[in-house]
């Protein structure tokens, strides 16, 4: 699964254990290209910070979904495109 869109925020310098193996992370909010209104909160892998920069547009490959059911909210760990 592709998600494409526009950095709305980011959050670098983050460090979190991915399959076993520490790794750094960036938190971001994309805004939907093909929707604006709908955002998807991404966990970037592999990356202290994003050389996107908020407002501008990114392609990301989703590696796993989480749902986290009491918040309601599905968070997606994904990697850079391009």
């Amino acid at each position: 699964m592709l998600i494409e869109g526009t950095v709305l925020t980011k959050e670098t310098g983050l460090r979190a254990s991915f399959e076993g193996v520490e790794q750094p992370y960036v938190r971001c909010t994309i805004a939907r290209l093909d929707q604006p209104e709908v955002h998807a909160e991404a966990r970037i892998i592999g990356l202290e910070d994003l050389p996107v920069p908020i407002g501008g547009n990114v392609r990301l490959e989703v590696v796993r979904a989480i749902t986290d059911r009491k918040a309601g909210v599905v968070r997606f760990d994904c990697k850079l495109l391009d």
